[in-house]
């Protein structure tokens, strides 16, 4: 764990007093240009965007593909599922060879193979060999969602990680929504196949600003890289000084550690439970939207996806204002496990939109009735990953890689199921049965797993103090 002490101290150093005399060859990221930073971050923005925009882009055109295929609807929309699931396992996989081979190459090679993916869904002629590529794009598409805070952590001073972090995480807010809208929009106009053709045309732009305006960015002060080419470092030639046989073991005990600290495995529940239900709004909202009483077109349909995103944003904000104000209020008494009371508001937001949108769809109501629910499910679900992101990267910070690859696994394994069992329960008992009961659950299984972290972390505290 010598290297992890290193980290930690590396990480609050007074980039302000270090002179390029004592920089490595390669050069310290911190010390680029704002030119140099602002483009490779631009290209980080990109990739990151296409994350989770591009796993739901065919969302809105699942009705159109299940008449080519003559499959039902709801089975269509099974198609994306494995790719969420494999969104998780992606990030974990990924984590041991961005710490031995750097961020570079685990950031373009991904990427490549991701944009060939897409390729091959768009020439598919059945459902199963479209899924399979689908499934493909999640497993390898994923890795701008755990890339992303070490690029971070290695290119700016601590004081600007926060800001540059929820700059980044918008890109998880904004992408499940504007990703299936602009498909919508382009279906209207043409077919399923030439939206994703133009998916695969974003990301080959994706990569190409990758190519030209990606550098590698790890670095540890104070230690000589040997000089590599900017071609080998796209090879994994020369980032990093790791013994790359241990280093992809030490890492891969990491995960395994990891994944089962307490405190990360009640929250990556919670994460969990939190996400189910938003992720089936999502990919099943459109067999509402398509059939009475509402009988959208593919761009009011397409449309209705800027109320989940605007919920998002409002979560979001929500989330960043209420890490201030709780850091402020706690300063001379600060325990990281303080930032999850940021989940309590939020879930019952979360809980109201899932009652409400079940209740619109029961009655008929009109549509805005589903908007607005919506609007409150993902005001909940963004602030309350906020708060529990917030609270496990300052917890184990020379771990922040590894921690986020974990939450998005979470994240992803909740998404999985829905679409599966969702459909037939609704049949079976109802919409407002189904989404009360969803409400129900959302609410006691965070209560009880961040409730569980608070009382243990504070005993924790508790018996440090009396050590003392």
């Amino acid at each position: 764990m010598e290297l992890d002490k290193r980290h930690s101290k590396i990480q609050f150093l007074d980039m302000d007093n270090i002179t390029k005399d004592e920089d490595s060859v390669r050069g310290n990221p911190k010390l680029w240009s704002p030119w140099k930073k602002n483009l490779l971050f631009m290209a980080l923005m990109s990739s990151s965007l296409l994350a989770d925009g591009a796993m739901t882009w065919g969302a809105t055109l699942i009705t159109y593909q299940a008449e080519e295929w003559d499959i039902s609807v709801s089975h269509s929309a099974t198609s994306m599922n494995y790719g969420i699931l494999l969104q998780g396992f992606g990030g974990i996989f990924a984590v041991p060879f961005i710490e031995a081979y750097g961020r570079l190459p685990v950031w373009l090679w991904p990427q490549i193979i991701t944009m060939f993916m897409v390729l091959g869904a768009t020439l598919s002629n059945s459902w199963g060999v479209f899924t399979t590529f689908r499934s493909l794009q999640g497993l390898f598409g994923t890795i701008p969602q755990v890339i992303g805070l070490p690029i971070i952590h290695d290119m700016y001073d601590a004081k600007d990680w926060p800001r540059m972090i929820n700059i980044w995480g918008t890109t998880f807010l904004v992408g499940p929504f504007l990703g299936p809208a602009i498909a919508g929009y382009i279906l209207e106009a043409s077919s399923w196949k030439i939206s994703f053709a133009v998916l695969t045309a974003l990301y080959a732009f994706s990569t190409i600003l990758i190519v030209v305006f990606g550098y590698e960015t790890y670095y540890i002060w104070g230690q000589r890289l040997p000089a590599t080419s900017r071609a080998g470092a796209f090879f994994g030639i020369g980032n990093t000084h790791q013994l790359k046989r241990a280093t992809l073991l030490k890492w891969c005990r990491t995960l395994a550690v990891y994944i089962f600290k307490l405190p990360l495995l009640l929250t990556g529940i919670a994460v969990m439970v939190v996400f189910t239900w938003p992720i089936g709004i999502t990919t099943t909202i459109d067999t509402f939207l398509y059939e009475p009483p509402y009988l959208f077109d593919a761009i009011q349909a397409s449309s209705m996806r800027f109320a989940g995103a605007l919920g998002g944003l409002l979560g979001f904000v929500f989330g960043f204002l209420f890490n201030k104000w709780i850091f402020k209020f706690h300063r001379n008494s600060w325990r990281s496990e303080y930032r999850l009371h940021g989940v309590w508001a939020p879930l019952f937001f979360m809980a109201a939109g899932l009652v409400t949108y079940g209740l619109t769809l029961h009655s008929g109501a009109l549509w805005v009735g589903l908007a607005f629910g919506w609007m409150m499910v993902n005001i909940g679900m963004v602030a309350i990953t906020v708060a529990i992101t917030a609270y496990a990267l300052e917890k184990y910070p020379s771990h922040a890689t590894c921690v986020a690859a974990i939450l998005n696994m979470w994240r992803t394994c909740g998404g999985f199921s829905v679409s599966y069992y969702q459909p037939a329960w609704i049949v079976r008992n109802g919409t407002a049965a189904v989404f009360g009961t969803q409400a129900a659950v959302v609410v006691a299984a965070v209560i009880l797993t961040v409730t569980m972290v608070i009382i243990l972390e504070g005993r924790k505290h508790t018996q440090q103090e009396e050590e003392l």
